[in-house]
């Protein structure tokens, strides 16, 4: 069962809310763990379609730091782990990443204000022996491409800071109290969405359309939302004038 009182936009919510509208408020049948693997499901269909209409809703900055001189791939710090072994492998402070588009690097330690950008993403790396860290001024020289879903840089006689900017999948729905990221208000849009896939699972037609249908409009309302937000203001060439003079601009 969801919490008692779930809080606006999280699994919690979407668990009561698939419950009502399959007829089953007390979870008899459709309880927490039936639910969630439907609810992350349609979860995940919903990114791919967001994904594809815009990746302004899964862009994220992420800092790493000291990482050992001479490393040249960061596989390791997108890797989810394994919390399970023996010792255990922490989760990487990277994962999720399918479209890396900007970097920082600095020496381990410095403040921020040594933050330099990186050069990328390059489709290869450049044959060059490690560079040192500048005297001085703690900076360095890095460039980084993403080949084969790995991130890559040219490794560093040093340890380094470095900050990511890039897009992230959006993490997977666990306790009642974790929130729908991929979206500001999509509790309803979700649940249908995931009431469509209980209703091929339990074969019930009505269920399978009627909530399909309501889902998959949520989706292309939140899709046309997102890509209205990233559209740029029109702009056109055009004469102006002032202070007695004319001149070509931007209006």
């Amino acid at each position: 069962m969801p919490t008692a009182d779930p809080l606006p936009n999280t699994l919690g919510e979407v668990i009561s809310r698939c419950q009502s509208l399959l007829g089953d408020r007390t979870g008899y049948w459709c309880s927490r763990s039936y639910a969630v693997p439907f609810i992350n499901q349609a979860y995940s269909a919903m990114a791919k379609q967001v994904k594809n209409g815009s990746g302004k809703n899964f862009e994220g900055i992420v800092e790493v730091l000291n990482i050992p001189a001479g490393t040249s791939s960061l596989y390791p710090y997108q890797t989810y782990g394994a919390p399970q072994a023996n010792p255990p492998v922490p989760r990487g402070p990277l994962v999720g990443l399918f479209d890396p588009l900007r970097m920082w690097v600095k020496s381990a330690g410095q403040l921020p204000q040594y933050y330099t950008p990186a050069h990328g993403p390059r489709e290869t790396l450049p044959h060059i022996n490690p560079p040192g860290i500048t005297s001085g001024t703690w900076a360095t020289w890095v460039t980084f491409a993403w080949i084969g879903n790995k991130l890559w840089i040219t490794p560093v006689a040093g340890k380094i800071d470095i900050q990511v900017y890039g897009r992230f999948n959006v993490p997977r729905l666990v306790s009642d109290t974790d929130e729908l990221v991929l979206y500001g208000d999509m509790t309803d849009t979700l649940a249908y969405y995931a009431c469509a896939l209980m209703g091929v699972e339990r074969t019930n037609p009505s269920i399978l359309q009627g909530y399909a249908s309501e889902g998959q409009a949520g989706v292309d309302n939140i899709v046309a939302d997102v890509i209205r937000q990233t559209q740029k203001v029109s702009r056109r060439l055009a004469k102006m004038g002032g202070h007695g003079g004319t001149a070509w601009g931007w209006l």
